[in-house]
């Protein structure tokens, strides 16, 4: 294996032009894939595609047109919603919503909108006319506009406030809608009718996705300042041009390179994933610093020659390189099974990025340094100057051999992962606050959506899809829907309201006697029904109940308004619903669920429950055949698998404790956790095994030496990239915050427990694939 690791150097310094060359041409090659690259948002690519609950989503909108629902409250600072002035801005702003590209126009519901009728029944007949359609000129015209209003309970309460102080207008969008487009023509609204008298408050998932949109020119200034930061270390640490240059060159084409092959591939990225390709260059960087410091020790020889240091420095990092990246790779990609475009598009990204890195960073660097002029003494001994990190190294290293270390470490490692199970325990899928988790409470965005959730039902939908093979307007099929609709309420505390055809056919049923509150209720008879339904249609218009029930009468939804969409609230509606089918059976009437954003979350939670285990636990299995394969000993697999253990048991119990949400966007800690995890135990057994294979030292001598070699270069790689991601907590993205300093504190655990357990478990174990040969000089000295 070492003379074919020689061979495979020296073949790619003598074919360094040709391999800088198909480098430079892939990486002008991909920059023109990605000149016309645009990172958007499309509602779609959030949906698992084959969950029941998005099939019934989609049965949804085939059958009322998209729900891809944003919520818009005007409030007035002075007097009540009843002024000429505000009601003509409601007016208008209705009429604009029904001008956007992409908007469901029957699920526009505001006063003002065309299908929100007021009806009148009295000696002369039935009437029905629009609730608002221009402002009252007159007092007494006002007075009744608020009577009509105050008297609906489809309007009182729901589209409008109760203190009479704001309106509610939802609006439903397709899902091919561009949440950019959505989230600028809305803005765009705001600033045409806001004034020192009115606030204008938008809240939905597809403006969240536009506010996302709208600070990533702060997210990349974020990623700049890290990447200035990772520069400045690099400089310090080896105190070169080239130290500096050839680590950011190389992982950036490798990034460069995975973002290539992911658009190839017809995926895109979006602002939720933006911080993948910074992932990518982080372990490129990582693996670099490995490459530039053994090349920079292989240099401390004067005699040495460039090209035979470079011989060396990638005969010795072949196998740990090429087992980094195909176990990193090879994890990022099968995230790639994951039903979610947006991670699809992560999952190539990375894992082509990645895997790219072993070309650049093992194969691109050595050839360019093959061309430069040798270190000077002084550069070389610059960068060897690490005394504080080497007297540390050098203290750990006789600890790792002291009698107690086993014991220490291990006694520590098993309470340190019993505890740690009380924070796995409570770990959140999903959202836990009430607005959005992405961003700062007192963001515009959690600030309208406190307003609306406080004010009226709610800015979360959540629908139930309806069928009958005959008319759903029958006083069973009606009477089972009004059931469900009571039962949700009332079980589920965050069910804001809820509106079907059934409120329709209750308000049709009070309006006949005269208003009356008490006659708010379904009729006893088909046959009333019936020619309430057939009145209202003479004097409407058909499409004005085209949101609730199709044409045919077979299908309808139930739509529902919640408070919040924390996890427990989501997995609470569903349970409830489950429960209520469970409990009551019904005849003539099929009910499917859930649909809305409600159905849509607990669809991604449900995916994420069931990916990330498997996900982590394939990491594991890939890493640890690997790595026994590579040293034909399983105590290898399990000697790099512990500390990673240990280390991932700390960062995800720490989620529990700190009730951080896991998210989509979180998928990829779980990867890096294990990816740069590995890593660092690779780097580190690699180099013990070669120390104790080609010198003939006391293995106190080798581990010393491994530490303050390849253990500085772990140490260094770690404190660098983590250093670089720790400046993201200056974000004003509270994602990116929590991305920041849960991948730093990743990072940092990784690297302790690689340092310190890897050595003690070697010491204690002292496994055969190892010590065979140190045990064949004992008794060679002993003259056995």
């Amino acid at each position: 294996m070492i003379n074919f690791r020689r061979k495979f150097a020296r073949q790619i310094i003598h074919l360094r032009i040709y391999i800088i060359l198909i480098c430079v041409i892939l990486s002008v090659f991909f920059i023109s894939v990605l000149k016309d690259i645009r990172i958007e948002t499309r509602l779609e690519d959030f949906l698992p595609q084959r969950h029941p609950f998005i099939k019934v989503q989609h049965r949804l909108t085939d059958i009322f047109g998209g729900l891809n629902q944003v919520s818009v409250s005007l409030e007035v600072e002075k007097g009540d919603i009843f002024d000429g002035d505000f009601l003509e801005k409601v007016i208008s702003l209705t009429e604009d919503l029904y001008l956007l590209e992409g908007v469901n126009i029957s699920r526009i519901n505001s006063i003002a909108s065309r299908h929100i009728k007021h009806i009148v029944v009295n000696k002369e007949g039935f009437f029905v006319e629009r609730l608002l359609r221009l402002p009252p000129k007159t007092e007494k015209a006002m007075e009744e506009l608020k009577t009509k209003v105050l008297v609906n309970p489809n309007v009182y309460g729901k589209m409008v406030s109760k203190d009479l102080k704001s309106i509610l207008i939802q609006v439903d969008f397709e899902s091919k809608a561009k949440t950019s487009y959505i989230f600028n023509s809305l803005q765009e609204l705001k600033r045409k009718y806001e004034d020192n008298n009115t606030k204008m408050y938008i809240a939905g998932r597809p403006i969240l996705e536009g506010w996302l949109n709208f600070y990533l020119p702060r997210m990349f200034k974020i990623l700049i300042i890290s990447f200035i930061v990772i520069s400045l270390v690099l400089y310090l640490t080896f105190r070169s041009k080239r130290g500096v240059i050839l680590p950011l060159v190389d992982s950036s084409m490798a990034t460069l390179w995975g973002m290539g092959v992911m658009k190839l591939l017809g995926l895109r990225l979006d602002p939720s994933t933006i911080l993948v390709p910074f992932i990518v260059l982080s372990l490129g960087i990582s693996h670099s610093i490995h490459t530039l410091k053994r090349y920079y020790e292989e240099m401390r020889n004067p005699k040495m020659k460039s090209k035979h240091a470079i011989v060396n420095t990638m005969s010795h990092l072949f196998m740990p390189g090429l087992a980094c990246v195909l176990t990193d790779g090879f994890g990022f990609l099968s995230l790639g099974l994951v039903p979610l475009s947006t991670i699809k598009s992560m999952a190539m990204a990375s894992g082509f990025g990645i895997l790219a890195n072993f070309f650049t960073s093992f194969m691109f660097t050595p050839c360019i340094l093959s061309f430069m002029h040798k270190p000077k003494i002084l550069e070389i001994e610059q960068e060897e100057r690490h005394n504080l990190v080497d007297t540390l190294l050098a203290k750990l290293s006789i600890f790792s051999l002291s009698k107690r270390a086993g014991t220490i470490v291990v006694s520590i490692f098993c309470i340190v992962a019993f505890i740690s199970l009380f924070g796995i325990k409570n770990i959140v899928i999903g959202d836990n606050t009430e607005g959005s988790s992405y961003l700062y409470p007192d963001s515009p965005y959690n600030l309208s959506e406190t307003f609306i959730n406080k004010n009226f039902g709610g800015t979360n939908s959540y629908y139930i899809f309806a069928q009958s093979n005959d008319s759903l307007l029958k006083k069973d099929t009606l009477g089972a829907m009004d059931s469900l609709q009571s039962y949700l309420t009332q079980e589920i505390p965050q069910a804001g309201s809820s509106v079907s055809v059934v409120n329709s056919i209750k308000a049709l049923n009070m309006f006949m006697f005269e208003g009356g509150p008490q006659y708010f209720k379904i009729p006893d008879r088909n046959d009333i029904i019936a020619q309430y339904w057939f009145l209202y249609t003479i004097s409407g218009f058909p499409s004005d109940y085209d949101h609730l029930i199709s044409r045919n009468e077979q299908y309808a939804n139930i739509k529902f308004d919640f408070k919040d969409h924390k996890s427990t609230t989501v997995d609470l509606a569903v349970e409830k619903t489950k429960e209520f089918f469970d409990k009551y059976k019904f005849e003539n009437i099929k009910f499917y669920y859930a649909g809305g954003d409600i159905g849509v979350l607990y669809a991604i939670n449900d995916i994420i429950k069931k990916t990330i285990v498997p996900n982590v636990l394939f990491i594991s299995l890939l890493i640890f055949l690997y790595v026994s394969f590579i040293y034909h000993s399983f105590v290898a697999g399990w000697i790099l698998l512990l500390p990673l253990i240990f280390s991932n048991l700390i960062v995800f119990s720490l989620f529990g404790f700190f009730r951080t949400p896991i998210t989509t966007e979180m998928l990829p800690l779980a990867c890096l956790s294990e990816g740069l995890g590995i890593n660092y135990g690779i780097y580190i057994l690699a180099r013990l095994y070669d120390e104790i294979n080609e010198k003939k030292r006391t293995y106190k001598n080798i581990l010393y030496h491994t530490l303050i070699t390849s253990g500085k270069a772990v140490f260094f790689s770690g404190f660098i990239v983590s250093l670089g991601i720790f400046v993201w907590v200056f974000s004003s993205i509270l994602l990116q915050v929590r991305l920041g300093l849960n991948l730093c504190l990743s990072l940092i655990l990784n690297m302790i427990t690689s340092l310190i357990m890897i050595p003690v478990l070697v010491w204690w174990i002292k496994p055969r694939f190892l010590f065979k040969r140190v045990r064949l000089r004992q008794k060679r000295r002993a003259g056995i």
